[in-house]
């Protein structure tokens, strides 16, 4: 072969990284190549270049044209400055000497003395393929440590997804879009799916888009990111997943439930009736959760049902409303509670400061004559124009809402104290006025099917029953994880009440006690407080008692013939009392006086009768 005369295919390569690095361009390398040909006395056939690509691999289009020349006998010899623009892999460098070897093709490096010629200059070849591999995986490897360290730092890759923005790097939630985001995940657990969400967003022109789709809320409600999470190389076979790399936008516990969520959303129910129990009832004999149905009587009235699958059971949503109706209630009265007070409270306490409003305001204005700008000049199409004036006057419009709540929740005056005292005022107050029960069944017998419906999916993850004769039974019942989670965050937080039962009176009623212990003189105040704000017409009563050693007697002197518990407080020790036991103040409410209209006390005997209902009933202890 080395008689036969020489064709070369002088091939060039040259990254960003390697011009910088060595000070080579291809015109510079062309030129000594060609000199290198003249000097060897090979005849030039092609040149073959390849511009700011790796050769960590031979997906290049030039080397792959030069190879296919060889293959097609036009070149004969392989002529590059160094062996590593050719490749940097000792796995393809493997695989060209056997290309070459079997095409009758050499290799002729200028600069470091590799080539196919010679047994030395093989050898060469090898040895400096592995060199070069070696810095390619150092080069990796200081990489990929790198980005490690950028993401933990909050420096994530890739596009920025809804509900973020950038600040020097940092990926941190956009108080403008954010909201978006956490609406959408409140939606999901409500039972709506992602088409109706889609539907929802489009029809409100959420961010002036109109082309929401199932698809994008489907990879918005699956995304780590809005828990905080990241991975990285998803579509690798080796992602790496990392924790709390950013602030979440949802709590890890909802983004769960949501995921759980999922696994329900099974096509089992029409999707034209809204169920007031979608993907909420549990057989509690299989342990499946029940499918729906409905059927229009000639009336013209709707009737539903759930059905097990598996075991056949047909149960009545009116019958299971029926059972569930105490609770559902209370449920409703709690919902009240933390839509009017609650959330108003922590929203007061929400650094919404942290928007520069006038600055916000000025740079959707700039954008807006950028984007007119670019329209005139005719870069942007007159479709992509109206999009983005739409989307800024979305922007402007919630920047203009957020600073009216911002307003509007400055002037609140609640203390943690208040929202304690509105609780404990609505437990006294079913007691005291017994009609109020009935006031609060007429207002939950008329509210629409849709709200019940969004209630039940907000707070509840299942309830489990089943069939006793034509019975129906509550066996057991969770709360969302999500929701237990945002009630303790939120009293961490913000001070929130927060409420827990390790006690239960003579009748079996769970009793309310503070998450945090009070001194007795705060104890004290919150009881005087309490009494102010309920007037003389409430006749409350203050003791203070120590506990036995097991946390289940709390016996106390009772100064009136029928009183009920309204609060226990646990109480800061005095660093001289040698008493280990628990210390507690109990808060009752005398139910003495209250009288029915047929002149009879309305509660003397009534706690024993309801004592086997409350023992009974597992609802109670959701």
């Amino acid at each position: 072969m080395n008689e036969e005369k020489k064709i070369a295919g002088i091939y060039k390569r040259v990254s960003t990284l390697d011009q910088k690095r060595e000070g080579f361009s291809l015109p510079e390398q062309e030129e000594k190549l060609r000199e290198f040909c003249k000097f060897k006395g090979y005849e030039i056939y092609k040149v073959y270049a390849d511009e700011g690509i790796s050769a960590k691999d031979d997906k290049r289009p030039a080397y792959q044209q030069m190879i296919q020349d060889i293959k097609d006998k036009k070149i004969n010899v392989i002529v590059a400055f160094k062996l590593d623009r050719l490749t940097r892999s000792v796995f393809d460098i493997e695989k060209l000497m056997k290309f070459v070897n079997d095409n009758e093709c050499d290799i002729d490096c200028m600069a470091d003395e590799s080539n196919t010629t010679t047994s030395n200059g093989r050898m060469v070849m090898r040895i400096m393929t592995s060199v070069s591999q070696n810095e390619i995986e150092k080069c990796s490897e200081r990489t990929k440590f790198g980005l490690v360290g950028a993401i933990k730092a909050g420096h994530i890759p890739g596009p920025l997804p809804l509900g973020y923005q950038r600040i020097d790097k940092k990926m941190i939630p956009d108080p403008l879009t954010k909201d978006i985001i956490v609406r959408l995940y409140d939606l999901y657990l409500e039972g709506k799916s992602y088409q109706t969400i889609a539907n929802i967003y489009n029809k409100e022109q959420v961010l002036g888009k109109t082309n929401w789709l199932d698809s994008t809320i489907s990879r918005m409600i699956t995304n780590e990111i809005y828990k905080g999470d990241y991975v990285h190389g998803r579509s690798t076979k080796h992602p790496t997943y990392y924790e709390n790399v950013v602030e979440p936008l949802v709590s890890k516990e909802k983004w769960e439930d949501c995921q759980y969520q999922k696994q329900r959303n099974a096509r089992h129910y029409e999707r034209t009736a809204t169920y007031l129990f979608t993907n909420k009832l549990k057989c509690s004999k299989c342990g499946c959760f029940l499918g729906g149905s409905a059927t229009t009587k000639k009336n013209g009235i709707k009737y539903y049902y759930y059905k097990c699958e598996k075991c056949k059971n047909y149960f009545s949503e009116i019958d299971i409303e029926e059972q569930l109706k105490g609770f559902l209630i209370e449920l409703n009265k709690q919902d009240e509670l933390i839509n009017d007070y609650y959330t108003p409270f922590i929203k007061s306490k929400l650094d919404n400061k942290q928007i520069d409003y006038d600055k916000e305001v000025k740079e959707l204005d700039k954008q807006l004559d950028r984007i007119k700008n670019a329209y005139i000049k005719g870069i942007l199409k007159i479709e992509d124009f109206e999009n983005e004036i739409k989307q800024i006057e979305f922007n402007k419009n919630n920047l203009t809402k957020k600073y009216q709540e911002q307003k509007q929740y400055e002037n609140l005056s609640f203390t943690v104290d208040d929202l304690l005292i509105l609780q404990d005022k609505q437990q006294i107050d079913e007691f005291v006025k017994p009609e109020l029960f009935f006031i609060n069944l007429n207002k939950w017998l008329n509210t629409p099917r849709e709200k019940k419906q969004k209630l039940f999916a907000k707070y509840i993850d299942f309830i489990e029953i089943e069939k006793v004769d034509k019975d129906i039974e509550i066996t057991s019942g969770n709360f969302r994880e999500s929701f237990l989670a945002d009630m303790r965050n939120n009293h961490v937080m913000y001070g929130t009440p927060y409420n827990f039962n390790i006690f239960e009176d003579d009748y079996g009623y769970p009793l309310r006690m503070n998450w945090e212990a009070k001194t007795k003189e705060n104890a004290r105040k919150y009881f005087d407080k309490l009494c102010t704000t309920l007037g003389s017409d409430y006749k409350l009563n203050y003791y203070e008692i120590d506990t036995d050693d097991d946390l289940k007697d709390i016996t106390f002197p009772s100064t009136c013939e029928i009183e009920k518990i309204i609060r226990l407080i646990a109480l800061d020790k005095d660093k001289f009392d040698k008493n280990k036991n628990l210390q507690l103040a109990v808060i009752t409410i005398d139910l003495t006086n209250v009288i029915a209209p047929n002149g009879k006390q309305v509660y003397k005997g009534y706690f024993e009768k309801v004592r086997k209902v409350l023992r009974d009933n597992e609802l109670c202890n959701i």
